[in-house]
């Protein structure tokens, strides 16, 4: 077999071979195209609002005031069938932003919320209020990986409040809104 030959050959194996590459890649690119994103534009947008009570007797050693949250709106469950999707059908989630207002009074300072029951789940938010006694809203604009407490079946939020001085805090307790905006990635459409 001449040299021509032989580069012929391993020309067509190559070209061969890079042929097949291409079709699987476009199945993978075409299987990409079986997942849906849900966000704050969506017909049904994966928004959830908390609120969270506290009194004097929830301050912590620390200074700190913990609480958790309870849902004042649909749940990512709700939110998710609406869509036609459950849990399981989670690729990926993130926390694109959350606002949080204080609704009752000035004595807080900040704030750390994470989703589920405890401080051991992910980081949702970090705000600082500028002024203690403006009702002004904080917000947290920086995306956050929830991935595994979406697909877990956390829903409520532990909040972990700065007090300026929990003696301010009146006797009817105080409260908090946030409003925590998902952007979930879901197969199977």
């Amino acid at each position: 077999m001449t040299s021509f030959a032989t580069s012929l050959i391993r020309a067509s194996v190559a070209f061969g071979l890079l042929a097949a590459g291409l079709v699987l890649t476009s199945c993978d690119l075409a299987s990409a195209g079986n997942t849906a994103i849900l966000s704050a534009n969506s017909t049904s947008p994966p928004t959830v609002r908390h609120r969270f009570e506290y009194t004097e007797d929830d301050v912590t050693e620390g200074g700190q005031v913990e609480v958790v949250s309870s849902i004042q709106s649909d749940d990512l469950d709700a939110i998710l069938a609406d869509n036609g999707f459950s849990r399981s059908d989670v690729v990926s989630a993130q926390v694109d932003s959350a606002r949080v207002e204080r609704l009752s009074t000035g004595t807080l300072s900040g704030a750390d919320l994470y989703l589920g029951t405890d401080a051991s789940g992910p980081v949702i938010a970090r705000v600082e209020f500028d002024d203690p006694e403006a009702e002004t809203p904080a917000r947290d604009n920086t995306s956050r990986t929830v991935t595994g407490a979406v697909k877990s079946g956390q829903k409520r939020v532990f909040a972990q409040f700065d007090v300026e001085d929990p003696s301010d805090i009146p006797s009817s307790g105080g409260r908090v809104r946030a409003v925590v905006y998902y952007r979930l990635e879901l197969e199977g459409v």
